[in-house]
């Protein structure tokens, strides 16, 4: 896994508190590469958002954040941010997979071909909240897990554990890269991960989800 080595040497200055998410998560947990990934999701927290947007600008890469509409609000400066979401794109100058229209000033829309990437010239970062030894589930902070637990350490990178990426996907288990995520991931998680997720996705779908009885 090349790009993860990319990583963990371009955030080992950062001085900010990372855990690789998302499918690359899952398989430096399995130990092998199960499909094929389209984009570098990483996590850290919200404390470090300039920190981490302010490096990124220094190192020449474009910068954009979801506004809550059709259109990515590119970021220029520390000072200029709007918030509204969770998470920011980082585009690497050149990147041919992007492709980025201007709608109005900073206002841009998106297009991108879905291929899998092979180096790094695109992180995703996703901002999220820790309390008192404690990191809190983005969409319910009612759910938690110890800061030990939410985050392991495998082969010298740091990744969210794979019960925490499950839910995450879990509102999109339609999707069959998340459905072959969660196949492969439950048969390696132990009773201890297994009964937090399951834990998890009642008090988040009180009604039922594929994914509690499986």
């Amino acid at each position: 896994m090349g790009i993860l080595n990319q990583l963990d040497n371009f955030m080992a200055d950062k001085k900010v508190d990372y855990a690789l998410c998302g499918g690359y998560a899952i398989d430096l947990f399995l130990g092998k590469k199960t499909r094929p990934h389209k984009d570098l999701d990483v996590a850290v927290f919200w404390e470090d958002r300039d920190r981490i947007v302010q490096h990124m600008l220094n190192q020449d890469w474009d910068i954009y954040e979801p506004s809550g509409t059709a259109y990515l609000h590119k970021i220029h400066d520390v000072s200029n941010q709007k918030c509204v979401r969770d998470n920011i794109w980082c585009v690497q100058s050149g990147n041919p997979h992007y492709k980025f229209t201007k709608h109005e000033k900073d206002m841009y829309a998106v297009d991108f071909d879905n291929s899998e990437q092979s180096k790094l010239d695109y992180i995703e970062f996703l901002f999220n909240t820790r309390i008192r030894g404690l990191f809190l589930y983005r969409r319910n902070h009612e759910i938690t897990r110890s800061l030990d637990n939410a985050i392991l350490k495998i082969n010298n990178t740091p990744c969210l554990a794979p019960e925490l990426v499950l839910l995450y996907k879990s509102t999109a288990s339609d999707n069959t890269d998340y459905q072959l995520d969660f196949s492969n991931a439950i048969n390696e998680m132990n009773d201890e991960q297994l009964v937090w997720l399951q834990n998890s996705l009642i008090a988040m779908f009180p009604s039922g989800h594929e994914w509690i009885k499986a």
